[in-house]
């Protein structure tokens, strides 16, 4: 009896101490990432998926290759098939050059984990010296969104100063060998150390105001307590509808803050599928405030050329 009854305690002890890994596994050569001008970019499953589709996109233009993912038990298990393959829903990719990292990820996080998940992130990019990050995201509305919705850039204090108003020159320092006063650019508000064009987000809503959530604004978090320049482009979508216009929104605001013009990218294709979609949508909403005027039912939701909330589908 005690020897059954030590049995059933050291095995009930083996299965709540079993532990709870996240790790990045890399998969590819990171030694032609550039230590001094390497970016993030991230999108995640946000409102109408714009995070996910934005970053696919960016990484099939940019013609980048996959060099890590994230292994957790605090991902959903599952896998994605894309591109003729089965690949983790959590992954990291690079340019050639080596100049972009884009991390996107497809999957649910459970939220008692997404701390340990954001700490392997953080400690990776840390250890590769990854100097900005860029978040883009979905601000989640009711309904088809207006047609001339705006980005919106909110970064850190950091990601907007510019190089020589962080440098500060001794006395000793202004005078040259020869007895000359040393030169300095003008202040013209870029930074020549950042990849971000500052001048950007100085045209953004300074004065917006908004809680980021999830793994998108957990990120952005981990970011400001590690120093990092981080900043985040944001544009309403709806909730349960993939968005490619809005996301094909988010990489032309991303083209016109991103200096390097190798980086900039065509949206047109997002946005011919963003009108299509549109369309369809609006039709299907016809159609359905149609059939409920010939029903005789009215009952309101529709009216208003939103969707009904109970045909919203939620990932």
């Amino acid at each position: 009896m005690n020897s059954m009854s030590s049995s059933l305690s050291a095995s009930s002890e083996t299965a709540t101490t079993t532990p709870i890994t996240t790790k990045i596994i890399t998969i590819a050569d990171l030694n032609n990432l550039k230590k001094d001008r390497t970016i993030l970019i991230a999108g995640f499953p946000g409102p109408g998926l714009v995070g996910s589709i934005s970053t696919s996109y960016i990484i099939d233009k940019l013609e980048m290759y996959q060099i890590a993912f994230v292994e957790s038990h605090y991902i959903s298990p599952g896998v994605i098939f894309i591109d003729g393959k089965l690949r983790h829903p959590f992954r990291l990719y690079a340019n050639k050059e080596g100049n972009v990292c884009v991390l996107v990820c497809e999957a649910p996080i459970m939220m008692d984990g997404i701390h340990f998940v954001l700490d392997a992130v953080m400690d990776w990019a840390m250890k590769n010296s990854i100097e900005e990050v860029m978040v883009l995201d979905g601000i989640p509305v009711q309904g088809i969104p207006d047609s001339d919705r705006k980005t919106v850039i909110l970064a850190s204090e950091n990601m907007e100063q510019s190089t020589n108003k962080e440098i500060k020159v001794t006395d000793d320092e202004v005078k040259k060998d020869n007895g000359s006063e040393t030169e300095f650019a003008p202040d013209d508000g870029s930074n020549p150390q950042s990849n971000f064009n500052r001048k950007a987000i100085e045209d953004s809503t300074k004065k917006y105001t908004t809680f980021i959530g999830g793994i998108a604004g957990g990120l952005l978090s981990a970011c400001l307590s590690n120093q990092i320049p981080c900043a985040a482009i944001l544009i309403p979508s709806s909730s349960g509808i993939p968005d490619p216009e809005g996301a094909s929104l988010l990489i032309e605001s991303f083209n016109n803050f991103i200096k390097d013009n190798k980086l900039k990218i065509e949206t047109s294709q997002l946005r011919e599928q963003g009108q299509k979609l549109k369309k369809q949508l609006e039709q299907i909403i016809k159609a359905e405030q149609e059939q409920r005027a010939a029903a005789g039912g009215g009952g309101g939701g529709s009216e208003d050329g939103n969707v009904p909330s109970h045909r919203l589908m939620y990932g």
